[in-house]
């Protein structure tokens, strides 16, 4: 076991200042202040906390209370898959409602199907995992990972700043690192302001995490290096009634003025200005540095799947039985359409990636039975200049085993697949979950799926560090 961390540290995430009131109803939004969460990073290999929230997997010898029980862990862990996964779209969830204890032990369930990930199987890599606490897996290229270690102090009641129960909603990857975002859910179930996170990491090791903004939604510029973030307020968050949007660098620096989107939320930054949506699903491009709308080529309703600098991938929310992806270029290049499988659709929860030459788009697909149930997931390659879709080994992910929870999380409910390329394009993780455990598993372009053992909590979404330096 790594060198542990500092209470004081963890503590100033979920402890962080939060806007007075005066700021928060005239729009001001303030820079932030970078200020260290934690001074140390363990160095074993295993999956290490950073920051969170609540956890069902938290360790008995902790001062806060363990979520290991069947029922009361499958009631908890469904409240949470739900309202998490339910903002997979760019709405975060609403606030959750923590469970009791109990003494049964659930078995690991297996998720992704292949050869074990043994030592050398994978270049190194940390995968940052994202749910209700923030970790990171640190893979070497010549010794396997290791068991996630979980560490927290007493958190989430009311009088915390970032609120009761705070979680990871975004997590993207940047030049040198990761950001991520962690919020509670207030006033409506809205996401309340919370904390954008910077935390350098490379082939030395992970650094010290900073918040460099406080806003509820944000997304990676163009450049890959500075980072868009939006104080939403209603309908979308709780945020200042202009919804005012900024550019903020890893380092916490302002580099733009305030750009009020009113009732739009940020959804993404490309090449052709912000990619916003409106309360009438109808989206746009804002050019951040006068304000002017136009118009996407998009239409409302339609599901997107994934975005990058250049390209958006999208379905039609409603298709016939043999629906297609299209990916529309922001530039106003041709457009590319792909046949998808039949009986197959994108799945609103989970998580795309282009690679970063723009030419394949790693794709989880829901499967659906004759009467629209979904039967698992898989993953798929999609080669954008032959248009020819080919389907990654390991799969299907079944579809939960968890019992239906009165308005949380439906018997039958599909897991949560993330996919992410390598920094480099030449292989692509995977992430799934099921609302109690997650699995990760690695393919590098052929051959079978490469997996680690299930663990047990939450990892709705997760980044691998970009290259080049913060």
């Amino acid at each position: 076991m790594g060198p542990p961390y500092r209470r004081a540290g963890v503590n100033s995430l979920l402890c962080g200042a939060r806007q007075p009131a005066s700021v928060r109803q005239h729009g001001q939004a303030q820079p932030a202040q970078p200020r260290e969460y934690v001074d140390s990073v363990p160095d074993e290999q295993a999956s290490d906390v950073i920051s969170g929230g609540r956890d069902p997997d938290r360790r008995p010898a902790a001062p806060w209370r363990p979520l290991v029980g069947a029922t009361a862990v499958v009631l908890v862990a469904g409240v949470i898959a739900f309202r998490l996964i339910t903002g997979g779209s760019g709405h975060p969830a609403p606030h959750k409602t923590p469970g009791s204890p109990s003494s049964v032990t659930l078995a690991a369930p297996t998720m992704l199907h292949g050869t074990p990930l043994a030592a050398g199987g994978a270049p190194p890599a940390a995968l940052f995992l994202g749910g209700q606490e923030l970790r990171v897996l640190q893979i070497g290229g010549h010794a396997p990972a290791g068991p996630t270690a979980s560490a927290l102090p007493t958190a989430g009641n009311t009088n915390d700043p970032l609120g009761p129960d705070p979680a990871v909603q975004q997590v993207i990857s940047a030049a040198g690192g990761v950001v991520a975002l962690i919020l509670s859910h207030g006033q409506a179930g809205l996401p309340d302001i919370g904390d954008v996170v910077f935390i350098p990491a490379g082939p030395s090791g992970t650094g010290t995490p900073r918040i460099i903004a406080r806003a509820n939604y944000m997304a990676l510029a163009p450049d890959h290096r500075d980072v868009w973030v939006e104080q939403a307020g209603p309908p979308d968050g709780n945020g200042p009634a202009s919804s005012p949007a900024w550019l903020v660098g890893e380092d916490g620096r302002r580099l733009s003025a305030n750009r009020d989107l009113g009732d739009q939320v940020l959804v993404a930054a490309t090449v052709r200005g912000l990619l916003v949506q409106g309360p009438d699903q109808q989206r746009a491009f804002i050019d951040p540095q006068t304000g002017g709308a136009g118009p996407t080529g998009i239409p409302e309703n339609a599901i997107i799947a994934g975005v990058d600098a250049d390209q958006v991938a999208w379905q039609a929310v409603a298709c016939p039985l043999r629906c297609a992806l299209h990916v529309t270029d922001v530039r106003g290049g041709p457009a590319t359409e792909i046949a998808l499988p039949p009986h197959t659709a994108v799945g609103p929860n989970d998580t795309a990636d282009f690679d970063p030459a723009g030419q394949r788009f790693a794709l989880p697909l829901q499967t659906t039975g004759d009467q629209g149930t979904i039967t698992g997931t898989s993953v798929y390659v999609a080669d954008l200049s032959t248009r020819k879709l080919a389907r990654v080994p390991g799969g299907p992910v079944p579809v939960a085993g968890l019992p239906a929870v009165s308005g949380a999380f439906p018997a039958g409910t599909s897991d949560v697949v993330s996919a992410r390329w390598t920094a480099d394009g030449s292989g692509l993780w995977i992430v799934a979950t099921d609302g109690l455990y997650f699995q990760v598993a690695y393919w590098k372009g052929d051959g079978p799926l490469r997996v680690l053992p299930p663990e047990a909590g939450l990892a709705y979404k997760f980044g691998i560090p970009g290259t080049g330096t913060p």
